[in-house]
């Protein structure tokens, strides 16, 4: 048996990586949004159905809010203009 040195296209294909980088646009990032926050509001709202203590609901929603909050004023201080 011999081998087969690989060749062009091939070769290629092996030095690249698998993940293709995302470019976030606005429309990407509100649809992010949307998508976090679906979920996590169905969470809150079956948290609170068992009454919880309030300070934890407030927790609960203050959390994403400095999060996502961090992470857009880092974003738009950060930006090429």
């Amino acid at each position: 048996m011999t081998r087969k040195i690989l060749k062009g296209k091939d070769e290629k294909m092996l030095n690249k990586g698998l993940k293709k980088d995302i470019k976030w646009t606005p429309k990407k990032l509100t649809l992010a949004g949307i998508g976090l926050l679906v979920p996590y509001t169905a969470i809150l709202v079956y948290v609170t159905s068992f009454g919880v203590p309030l300070g934890l609901i407030i927790v609960l929603i203050l959390f994403p809010l400095i999060f996502f909050g961090g992470f857009s004023l880092l974003y738009f201080l950060t930006k090429n203009l």
